[in-house]
């Protein structure tokens, strides 16, 4: 029997796999070994260890740094959630919450040299059942939130600011469908909340919606299972969805600034309160302001402008990006004095992952290029050279002395 590496962590192969949308066929074919030799490396409850010349292998293949496979990894069984559990979804969700797996880890590393802020996040549902939650509950709750981050009733700025600011990491990726929009969880290993935004759709409000929905998730949901999601997975979105609107749209400062309920009116504001008319009439709806069929007409007039493919000021809109990664990379690699290469070995993940993940310029971990320039002799503090006696030395041959 061939000797097994000891340390192997199966959670780890299974992450970076499923980060790069392959199946385990798919892995077996392109690393040359058997699926069910993958199968068995990835099995958590009873795993079997792959033999030593695999895991350069599977590093290369994987686009990862063998010390990947024996990072620890502890994970309960708290939901990660997502807009969409369509089946047709599937792979796709996997990498996004693989990818989210990405995200802890740099986080985790980064921790080991900076203080990222401290985890602000109140737990405003008191031990309260979500599935008991009201609409009422959750304007409450959005507006408790507002007041605990001293955030007024107006426009938020800067909404990812905000979010960072209560120890919440956030992360941006391509993840490969507009209908998932990002994905988020609590960690019971870190007790952080994480959130990884889609760069799908490179609109701003639609990032601000996004990001907010997330923020729902995490605020209302911190405790919900993975078995509770799917069993009620349509109440727990349209309370994400009603959070971030009422966390956007305070209700009156919102309606105050309306001097109708037109789509002029809305579209007037849209710049101000960086919320989008199709967010506004679904917050109109949810506060009552307008009828069941005073809504239906204004989505006709919505659909009629063509605004479902982009309505006025998206792309003038600036779209809010997260720091706190980056910056913490930043500040290691440049006042911290560690070398960036040694940083990403740390890591373990390849430079595009930690690049696009942190929101950092690309190239920023590329190897650097040697610098070697010729280092001429110079002239000590005289200005010529005394030899024996006394003699002044010329400096080159013929030279007059």
């Amino acid at each position: 029997m061939p000797a097994r590496v000891e340390g192997f962590v199966p959670g780890r192969l299974k992450m970076a796999r499923e980060a790069r949308l392959l199946r385990q066929t798919e892995l077996a074919e392109r690393i040359d070994w058997s699926e069910s030799s993958v199968s068995k490396w990835e099995n958590a409850k009873s795993p079997q260890s792959p033999e030593p010349a695999a895991i350069p292998v599977l590093a290369d293949v994987l686009q990862v740094d063998p010390s990947w496979f024996f990072k620890p990894m502890e994970r309960a069984d708290r939901a990660s959630f997502f807009r969409s559990l369509s089946r047709s979804l599937g792979q796709l969700r996997d990498k996004a919450e693989a990818r989210l797996g990405f995200v802890e880890a740099i986080e985790e590393t980064l921790s080991e040299y900076v203080h990222l802020p401290d985890v602000d996040v109140p737990d405003l549902m008191d031990g309260r059942d979500f599935r008991t939650l009201r609409l009422d509950d959750i304007q409450r709750i959005a507006d408790e939130l507002r007041d605990y981050w001293d955030l007024g009733e107006g426009p938020i700025d800067d909404l990812l600011l905000v979010i960072e600011n209560g120890g919440i990491v956030v992360a941006e990726d391509n993840i490969g469908s507009a209908d998932l929009d990002g994905v988020s969880r609590w960690s019971e290993v870190s007790e952080r909340p994480y959130i990884l935004l889609a760069r799908d759709k490179n609109v701003g409000v639609r990032r601000r919606f996004d990001a907010a929905h997330e923020l729902g998730h995490v605020v209302l949901h911190r405790r919900v299972s993975s078995v509770e999601l799917v069993e009620n997975f349509k109440l727990i979105e349209e309370q994400a969805m009603a959070f971030a609107g009422a966390f956007l749209l305070p209700e009156q400062s919102f309606t105050d600034d309306l001097f109708s309920t037109s789509l002029e009116a809305m579209i007037r504001i849209k710049e101000k309160w960086k919320v989008s008319v199709a967010a506004m009439i679904m917050r109109l709806r949810a506060t009552g302001r307008v009828t069941p069929e005073y809504e239906r007409r204004l989505w006709q007039y919505y659909s009629y402008r063509k605004w479902r493919g982009g309505e006025p000021f998206d792309d003038t809109l600036p779209i809010e990006t997260p720091v706190n990664l980056r910056s913490s990379i930043e500040v290691i690699t440049g006042e911290g004095g560690i070398r960036r290469s040694e940083l990403l070995k740390d890591i373990g993940l390849s430079r595009t992952d930690v690049e696009t993940l942190a929101s950092l310029e690309e190239g920023f971990f590329a190897p650097s290029e040697a610098n070697i320039i010729r280092l001429e002799p110079r002239l000590k503090p005289s200005s010529a050279l005394v030899g024996p006696g006394g003699r002044v030395l010329p400096l080159r041959p013929g030279a007059k002395s």
